[in-house]
């Protein structure tokens, strides 16, 4: 971590918020945990024109129990993402920091964690507090039952210092709890924290709340939100069935709230704190079936989906309760005919917010769409008098749906050379604004014999490059190791797989329930999980298997950007097509175009990196 706020001073900034229980009261415990700081890692754009009380919070925090694997490397390749993302002109990714900060506390819970990788056998849970227990395979105190919020109900946590729900001594009684709650008071605005939690618990925040936390555990597959503590909705229930309901359109993973399959209660809870004490969006996850998550499942089932649901997360922190009742803008295409982009867009309120398997339909997914907005090179948010904005219009002729193909027009005369970046929002008929989608293009000059009425300079556009150096990449380990392969091909087959090391951890192994929990094979990131697509779209290139210099003779020369979703647009080092627009279809060819089905080339995938003990790579930060 420190070496990712060295490398990248204007994203990356680290704090110590706090000590381990070890770290300030010392070890009586023979050789166990040495103590540790706890960090925590703030990303975001420092040029970007909004301050800091300008922009969205999100919070997002793991380990708090220690032998949940998964969760810690989730968050530390989330946080790489970004970095990647951002160096690499990726156009969400940009957008979305230049809004937003993202804080991650990715090890709640050091001393544990420690514990549950060098003694795995004991499966540790809690910190590393005596607290009464004589057990010392089972002594501690169960963090996530720490907090100051109906701290102590026994129906969701154990006064007992032996069990694993053990509660502590009182409130906020563990320094990894303060740390954790003194920081947040830091991020979240004091205007929207509860005087009186208790007492206002019936009480809605309304749709105007900003900030956003994200809690992430492992067993289950399961999303939840509060109450957590007792089986029944909070007031602000349907925006946090929106916010759930489409991040289970990332993961399929099941709801753990009321009215859905509330498992059990937990009280005391950093979910419910922080819902019900500081005023914000709450959320959890619980990743996967295994607490020793096995390498092999972690790459390809869980990493890819969840990383595009912190993404959504990021997207809506601003206005959460707000944005997630707004329709979602699901995939933009732009081609170009006749010396004009043609910018299309799929837009949906319910889709996202619908995809929950054998559940009825949300009353916030119904609603028709009832104008999309395209904006250059300016963000909804910041958008002023004078800039260049249009309004999209339906392919049927008019807003009558839930669900829309919109498009628009632009003139080519309007774009200068160099990168351009489109930001698409939707709002629907209750006035409900959606997520911005925002996708980037290349314009550049080429001569030609262009008739007298164009410029004697036409544009070519090309879809911006994910990666076009080899730039120095973030890394989380600093004996981590990658390499990348570079260029500019017109399409590729997908990169062979790099030279990746790792020196082992410093801390003895023993033997785990997990596969090889102390070998560290080389492993590969996936590209995220792809998800549906237009239909009615541009016909797009289909990957190739062997690298080519040409584009084929029955592929259209005339696409700039397809299928960027929020799950096909991550960063990598991949590949660009470069499109020469000078080459136009006529206008009939262009109309057969639009009616084809689109087929997404796949042409990103997240940088290839390897895990100590299958997912410990974020545990290297504290060795």
């Amino acid at each position: 971590m420190k070496d990712l706020a060295a490398n990248y001073p204007d994203l990356v900034t680290l704090e110590t918020i706090g000590e381990s229980y070890i770290k300030k009261n010392g070890n009586n415990n023979d050789d166990r945990s040495p103590g540790y700081d706890i960090y925590a890692l703030n990303v975001t754009a420092a040029n970007s024109t909004r301050q800091s009380s300008e922009k969205g919070k999100l919070l997002i925090t793991s380990g708090i129990h220690a032998r949940e694997y998964t969760p810690t490397e989730l968050v530390a390749r989330f946080i790489e993402m970004l970095i990647d993302g951002y160096n690499n002109n990726n156009a969400q990714i940009t957008s979305i920091l230049q809004h937003t900060e993202i804080h991650a506390v990715i090890h709640v819970n050091p001393d544990g964690r420690y514990m549950a990788e060098n003694f795995s056998n004991t499966y540790w849970r809690k910190n590393m507090n005596p607290s009464g227990c004589k057990n010392e395979d089972f002594y501690g105190v169960d963090i996530n039952r720490n907090f100051d919020f109906l701290w102590g109900d026994e129906s969701g946590a154990s006064s007992n210092p032996c069990a694993d729900e053990y509660h502590g001594t009182g409130p906020n009684s563990e320094v990894e709890t303060q740390a954790l709650v003194n920081y947040a008071m830091r991020v979240f605005p004091e205007s929207q924290r509860r005087s009186d939690p208790e007492k206002q618990m019936d009480e809605a925040l309304g749709d105007d709340i900003m900030g956003m936390y994200v809690d992430i555990h492992s067993t289950g597959e399961y999303i939840y939100y509060p109450w957590g503590h007792r089986d029944q909705t909070s007031p602000d229930d349907d925006a946090y069935q929106a916010i759930a309901r489409k991040m289970s359109y990332y993961n399929e993973y099941d709801l753990w709230a009321s009215g859905f399959d509330f498992v059990y209660p937990v009280s005391g809870d950093s979910s419910d704190y922080m819902y019900a004490v500081m005023g914000v969006s709450s959320m959890g996850l619980e990743l996967g079936f295994n607490f020793y998550e096995s390498c092999d499942t972690f790459e390809k089932d869980i990493l890819p989906s969840n990383l595009d649901v912190l993404l959504y997360a990021a997207s809506i922190a601003g206005r959460p309760f707000s944005l997630a009742k707004g329709p979602d803008v699901l995939d933009v295409i732009v081609v170009k005919v006749d010396g004009e982009l043609i910018v299309t867009a799929e837009v949906s309120d319910g889709v996202m917010v619908n995809s929950l398997n054998g559940e009825p339909d949300h009353l916030t997914g119904d609603q028709d769409i009832v104008k999309v907005v395209v904006y250059l090179d300016v963000h909804p948010d910041d958008f002023q008098e004078g800039e260049l904005s249009w309004e999209m219009s339906p392919l049927d002729g008019e807003f009558d749906s839930s669900e829309e193909v919109v498009e628009v027009s632009l003139s080519m005369r309007d774009l200068s050379a160099g990168r351009h970046v489109l930001h698409v929002q939707a709002i629907d008929f209750d006035g409900y604004l959606g997520p911005v989608k925002s996708v980037s293009i290349e314009v550049e000059k080429e001569e030609t014999n262009s008739p007298s009425n164009y410029p004697t300079s036409a544009p070519l556009i090309t879809a911006l490059p994910t990666s076009t150096s080899q730039s120095p990449n973030p890394t989380i380990s600093p004996t981590l190791t990658t390499t990348e392969p570079i260029g500019n091909l017109t399409e590729a087959a997908p990169p062979s797989k790099p030279n990746t090391t790792l020196e082992p951890s410093s801390h003895p192994t023993t033997t785990s329930p997990s596969p090889n929990p102390s070998q560290s094979p080389s492993l590969t990131t996936p590209s995220p999980t792809l998800h549906p697509k237009i239909t009615s779209f541009p016909t797009t290139l289909s990957t190739a298997t062997t690298p080519i210099t040409s584009i084929p003779s029955n592929t259209p020369t005339n696409v700039v950007s397809s299928s960027l979703s929020l799950s096909t647009d991550f960063p990598t080092a991949g590949q660009t097509v470069p499109i020469n627009v000078s080459s136009q279809p006529t206008t009939t060819e262009a109309e057969d175009i639009r009616n084809k089905n689109s087929s997404s080339a796949v042409v990103s995938g997240l940088r290839l990196m390897m895990m100590s003990a299958c997912v410990l790579t974020s545990w290297m930060l504290y060795n």
